[in-house]
């Protein structure tokens, strides 16, 4: 019988690819962050104002009623 001397090569093509998909990931990631589109908020005012105001309305009348136990003028 002969012996065989047998070398296992460490597997660069597997360290290879595992660094070309994180290198990959990365810049998806980053260029993605980059090139997103701007977020647009707009702020606008709502004012509540009634139709009409009773003619018979003075400072001692209140206008205010609570609602489950809330008062809401």
């Amino acid at each position: 019988m002969q012996a065989r001397l047998e070398i296992k090569r460490f597997p660069s093509m597997l360290v290879a690819v595992i660094f070309v998909l994180a290198a990959t990931l990365l810049l998806g990631g980053t260029l993605g962050y980059v090139l997103k589109p701007a977020t647009v908020v707009s702020v606008g005012h709502i004012v509540a104002a009634p139709a009409s105001q009773p003619a018979d309305l003075n400072a001692n009348t209140d206008i205010c009623v609570f609602i489950n136990n809330h008062k809401g003028c």
